[in-house]
């Protein structure tokens, strides 16, 4: 084996190595302490795996569903949160899909890019406002107008 290929061993290896260091690192920094506000990073890790990407896009222009960048409605928490936990029109919900602490990342992520500077969204808030429209309305829930 000619040095090149030894030095293009060594280097898939590196990769291979910082993928796995990247991967544990966001599994490990997945778990957050109970009613913590997020960081943005996890919240972009789930904004792209729950797939809200597709319709409001990477870079927060919209497409099939609204636009998030420069958006003053996110400034209401009750209104983004309702939102995730509900849905509405082509938007699934995501009440049964995503736990307090992922739906407070993913709103945090969402009032925090863009342009946006609406501050965190903590677990405690969310499932404050889970509960809420669980009483409001006997269990179905509707997202705030």
């Amino acid at each position: 084996m000619n040095t090149s290929e030894n030095n293009g061993l060594a280097s898939a290896g590196r990769v291979r190595i910082a993928g796995v260091t990247i991967a544990f690192a966001l599994l490990a920094g997945s778990a957050l302490p109970l009613g913590a506000a997020p960081d943005s990073s996890h919240g972009a890790e789930i904004y792209v795996r729950a797939n809200c990407s597709a319709c409001h896009g990477g870079l927060g222009y919209g497409g099939a569903g609204p636009r998030f960048r420069n958006d003053k409605l996110l400034s209401a928490d009750t209104y983004v949160v309702g939102q995730i936990l509900m849905g509405r029109g082509i938007m699934p919900a995501f009440k049964d899909r995503l736990s307090d602490e992922e739906i407070a990342a993913v709103a945090t992520y969402i009032r925090t890019s863009w342009g946006n500077d609406f501050g965190p969204v903590s677990s405690t808030r969310v499932a404050e406002i889970r509960k809420s429209m669980t009483e409001t309305d006997g269990g179905g829930g509707s997202p705030p107008q």
